[in-house]
Protein backbone atom coordinates (compact mmCIF):
# COMPACT_ATOMS: atom_id res chain seq x y z
CA UNK A 1 0.00 0.00 0.00
CA UNK A 2 0.97 3.55 -1.27
CA UNK A 3 2.40 5.66 2.29
CA UNK A 4 3.65 8.74 3.50
CA UNK A 5 6.12 7.00 5.36
CA UNK A 6 7.81 4.03 3.10
CA UNK A 7 11.37 4.65 2.51
CA UNK A 8 10.83 5.44 -1.38
CA UNK A 9 8.45 8.15 -0.34
CA UNK A 10 10.62 9.51 2.41
CA UNK A 11 13.40 9.40 -0.90
CA UNK A 12 10.86 11.73 -3.06
CA UNK A 13 9.85 13.98 -0.04
CA UNK A 14 13.82 14.83 0.06
CA UNK A 15 13.85 15.04 -3.40
CA UNK A 16 11.15 17.41 -4.02
CA UNK A 17 10.56 19.35 -0.40
CA UNK A 18 14.48 19.73 0.23
CA UNK A 19 14.62 20.88 -3.13
CA UNK A 20 11.90 23.42 -2.95
CA UNK A 21 13.28 23.98 0.91
CA UNK A 22 16.76 25.52 -0.48
CA UNK A 23 15.18 27.49 -4.06
CA UNK A 24 13.36 29.02 -1.52
CA UNK A 25 15.57 30.11 1.68
CA UNK A 26 15.69 33.69 1.42
CA UNK A 27 19.37 33.68 3.44
CA UNK A 28 21.19 31.62 0.74
CA UNK A 29 23.51 33.78 -1.58
CA UNK A 30 23.21 32.67 -5.91
CA UNK A 31 26.45 31.20 -4.79
CA UNK A 32 25.48 29.58 -1.69
CA UNK A 33 22.20 28.18 -3.36
CA UNK A 34 24.06 26.35 -6.38
CA UNK A 35 26.51 24.90 -4.08
CA UNK A 36 22.81 23.36 -2.02
CA UNK A 37 21.63 22.75 -5.06
CA UNK A 38 24.39 20.75 -6.70
CA UNK A 39 24.51 19.19 -3.47
CA UNK A 40 21.34 17.98 -3.53
CA UNK A 41 21.26 16.51 -6.93
CA UNK A 42 24.48 14.90 -5.99
CA UNK A 43 22.51 13.09 -3.00
CA UNK A 44 19.54 12.17 -5.10
CA UNK A 45 21.34 10.43 -7.87
CA UNK A 46 22.97 8.03 -6.01
CA UNK A 47 19.20 6.43 -5.50
CA UNK A 48 18.88 6.47 -8.86
CA UNK A 49 19.21 3.61 -11.48
CA UNK A 50 22.53 4.08 -14.03
CA UNK A 51 19.54 2.94 -16.84
CA UNK A 52 16.96 5.09 -15.21
CA UNK A 53 14.23 5.98 -18.04
CA UNK A 54 12.67 9.40 -17.71
CA UNK A 55 9.47 10.31 -20.15
CA UNK A 56 9.13 13.56 -20.41
CA UNK A 57 6.23 16.13 -20.18
CA UNK A 58 4.66 17.25 -22.98
CA UNK A 59 2.30 16.37 -26.57
CA UNK A 60 4.54 17.60 -29.32
CA UNK A 61 7.24 17.48 -27.28
CA UNK A 62 7.20 14.34 -25.55
CA UNK A 63 10.32 11.95 -24.95
CA UNK A 64 11.50 8.70 -23.89
CA UNK A 65 15.34 8.38 -22.82
CA UNK A 66 17.87 7.09 -20.88
CA UNK A 67 20.52 8.77 -18.08
CA UNK A 68 22.28 10.33 -20.66
CA UNK A 69 19.42 12.16 -22.31
CA UNK A 70 18.58 13.46 -19.02
CA UNK A 71 21.47 15.18 -18.28
CA UNK A 72 21.00 16.99 -21.66
CA UNK A 73 17.30 17.64 -21.50
CA UNK A 74 17.52 19.02 -18.10
CA UNK A 75 20.72 21.05 -19.37
CA UNK A 76 18.38 22.11 -22.70
CA UNK A 77 15.64 22.83 -20.43
CA UNK A 78 17.28 25.22 -18.52
CA UNK A 79 18.48 26.86 -21.01
CA UNK A 80 14.36 27.46 -22.20
CA UNK A 81 14.01 29.23 -19.03
CA UNK A 82 14.59 31.53 -16.33
CA UNK A 83 13.29 29.12 -13.59
CA UNK A 84 13.18 25.66 -14.02
CA UNK A 85 10.32 23.63 -12.78
CA UNK A 86 10.84 25.04 -8.92
CA UNK A 87 8.64 22.97 -7.11
CA UNK A 88 6.36 25.39 -4.42
CA UNK A 89 4.51 22.96 -2.49
CA UNK A 90 3.18 19.41 -1.85
CA UNK A 91 -0.26 17.90 -0.99
CA UNK A 92 0.54 14.20 -1.21
CA UNK A 93 4.10 11.93 -1.87
CA UNK A 94 3.13 8.28 -1.62
CA UNK A 95 4.99 5.57 -2.03
CA UNK A 96 5.68 1.86 -1.71
CA UNK A 97 8.27 -0.73 -3.21
CA UNK A 98 7.05 -0.36 -6.69
CA UNK A 99 5.70 3.18 -7.35
CA UNK A 100 5.60 6.37 -6.26
CA UNK A 101 3.41 9.00 -6.87
CA UNK A 102 3.95 13.02 -6.46
CA UNK A 103 1.12 16.06 -6.63
CA UNK A 104 2.47 19.79 -6.64
CA UNK A 105 2.58 22.86 -7.19
CA UNK A 106 5.20 24.09 -9.84
CA UNK A 107 6.35 27.29 -11.01
CA UNK A 108 8.39 28.20 -14.05
CA UNK A 109 9.40 31.00 -15.89
CA UNK A 110 11.14 32.87 -18.66
CA UNK A 111 10.69 36.78 -18.83
CA UNK A 112 7.72 38.30 -18.44
CA UNK A 113 6.35 34.23 -18.71
CA UNK A 114 5.09 32.77 -15.13
CA UNK A 115 4.03 29.43 -16.11
CA UNK A 116 2.25 27.95 -12.62
CA UNK A 117 0.62 24.44 -12.35
CA UNK A 118 -0.68 21.84 -10.15
CA UNK A 119 1.58 18.70 -11.79
CA UNK A 120 2.44 15.05 -10.48
CA UNK A 121 5.43 13.14 -10.67
CA UNK A 122 5.32 9.22 -11.37
CA UNK A 123 7.73 6.71 -10.02
CA UNK A 124 8.87 3.50 -10.32
CA UNK A 125 11.61 1.94 -8.21
CA UNK A 126 13.02 -1.76 -8.22
CA UNK A 127 15.16 -2.67 -4.77
CA UNK A 128 14.65 1.04 -3.12
CA UNK A 129 16.26 2.44 -6.54
CA UNK A 130 14.47 5.11 -9.03
CA UNK A 131 14.56 3.45 -12.24
CA UNK A 132 11.80 5.22 -13.94
CA UNK A 133 10.00 8.60 -13.64
CA UNK A 134 7.27 10.32 -15.79
CA UNK A 135 6.65 14.14 -16.17
CA UNK A 136 3.04 14.60 -15.62
CA UNK A 137 1.50 18.26 -16.37
CA UNK A 138 -0.25 20.15 -19.13
CA UNK A 139 0.96 18.56 -22.39
CA UNK A 140 -0.34 21.37 -24.51
CA UNK A 141 0.73 24.27 -22.46
CA UNK A 142 4.21 22.32 -21.47
CA UNK A 143 5.09 22.69 -25.72
CA UNK A 144 3.77 25.77 -25.61
CA UNK A 145 6.18 27.32 -22.95
CA UNK A 146 9.30 25.61 -24.16
CA UNK A 147 8.50 25.89 -28.11
CA UNK A 148 8.17 29.20 -27.31
CA UNK A 149 11.83 29.99 -25.32
CA UNK A 150 13.55 28.58 -28.68
CA UNK A 151 14.74 31.62 -30.81
CA UNK A 152 15.06 29.08 -33.67
CA UNK A 153 11.81 27.57 -35.14
CA UNK A 154 11.84 23.48 -34.97
CA UNK A 155 10.55 21.04 -37.14
CA UNK A 156 12.15 17.77 -35.63
CA UNK A 157 11.10 14.86 -33.61
CA UNK A 158 11.17 15.79 -29.45
CA UNK A 159 14.39 14.10 -29.09
CA UNK A 160 16.07 16.20 -31.10
CA UNK A 161 14.31 19.41 -29.60
CA UNK A 162 15.76 18.25 -26.44
CA UNK A 163 19.17 17.31 -27.16
CA UNK A 164 19.79 20.14 -29.60
CA UNK A 165 23.04 22.22 -28.51
CA UNK A 166 23.85 20.58 -25.51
Amino acid sequence: MLSETHPNALWLSELYRGGAAITQDPTLSEEERLARQQQHVNEVMKRMSPDFVIHTGGVRLAATGGMGFLRRYTKRRESLADANVEPLGFDQILADDYYGIVHGNFRTSRGDRIWTRVGMGAWRFVDGVAVEHWELADGYTWDEFYLAGDPTPFTGSAEEFWTRGV
